[in-house]
């Protein structure tokens, strides 16, 4: 998976340095210049970012449902069951994202794998952080002789806190959140202001080259205002969420409404 995404990277990038290049050397004085260049940078970032944000969104998912799972495996073994038992008996539980993880566990179970190695499997496919350092942590644990059932139960509500801590964190840091869009808004207005009022007064007693004058503050604006969206869109995610992945939909969403906004007004 992660060689095929490199691969498409590679060829999207390929393929934007080739539309770039035609788009410069035969359409840099055509008015759809500056447009193609970003629906063409739109393109080659958007995709493999796109990508890495689903892949986060379903790690996330993961990360929410993982506790309940390992509270379930714990309370199958209050019933008496053994450990192989009680996973499998989750096997009758909707987990959600997960549910395609716990049948790969229950079957690598009845091929006879270790249970620290299935979940270290189970952590590297998933790709998450959270999900390394809790399994990290029972695997230590149980190899100190604990009991493996106090173990999973200790480990799932460890996990439910950091999630409670994440969540209150994102609450506190909402109104933070706003005032990047604020900012941006801010930004965009006086980028427009400029655009409408200071460009025509530098036109005055040159009207020779006005034409040429207005494109190119325009597109100097407009450039400003797709950088000033970008950068605040990844501030924005690492504020409210802990991650430069989750501000890609504020990047898309801002660089959109920025261009949109300027290209019409």
């Amino acid at each position: 998976m992660k060689l095929k995404e490199k691969e498409l990277t590679i060829a999207l990038i390929a393929v934007g340095i080739i539309i770039l290049s035609i788009n410069y050397r035969y359409f840099h004085e055509s008015p759809s210049f500056v447009f193609v260049n970003i629906i063409t940078a739109f393109t080659v970032a958007g995709i493999p970012l796109g990508i890495k944000y689903i892949k986060y969104k379903r790690s996330r998912q993961i990360e929410l449902i993982f506790p309940t799972f390992l509270r379930d495996i714990t309370s199958n073994l209050k019933t008496g069951m053994t450990l192989p038992q009680a996973i499998r008996a989750t096997s009758r539980n909707d987990y959600g994202p997960l549910n395609k993880y716990v049948k790969e566990i229950i079957a690598k179970i009845d091929w006879g794998i270790p249970f620290e190695k299935i979940l270290q499997i189970f952590a590297d496919v998933t790709e998450s952080l959270t999900i390394k350092r809790t399994v990290k942590t029972i695997t230590e644990t149980h190899r100190s002789g604990g009991n493996i059932g106090d173990i999973l139960d200790s480990v799932a509500r460890s996990v439910q806190e950091i999630e409670k801590i994440k969540k209150e964190r994102s609450s506190r840091i909402y109104a933070q959140m706003l005032n990047g869009y604020v900012i941006f808004f801010v930004f965009l207005g006086v980028m427009l202001m400029l655009s409408r009022f200071l460009v025509p007064a530098f036109q005055e007693g040159a009207e020779a080259n006005a034409e040429e004058l207005t494109a190119l503050f325009n597109q100097l604006f407009l450039r400003l205002i797709l950088i000033q969206g970008f950068f605040a869109g990844l501030s924005i995610g690492q504020m409210a969420e802990g991650s430069l992945t989750a501000g890609i939909k504020h990047v898309f969403v801002l660089m959109l409404i920025g261009y949109t906004v300027f290209t019409i007004l």
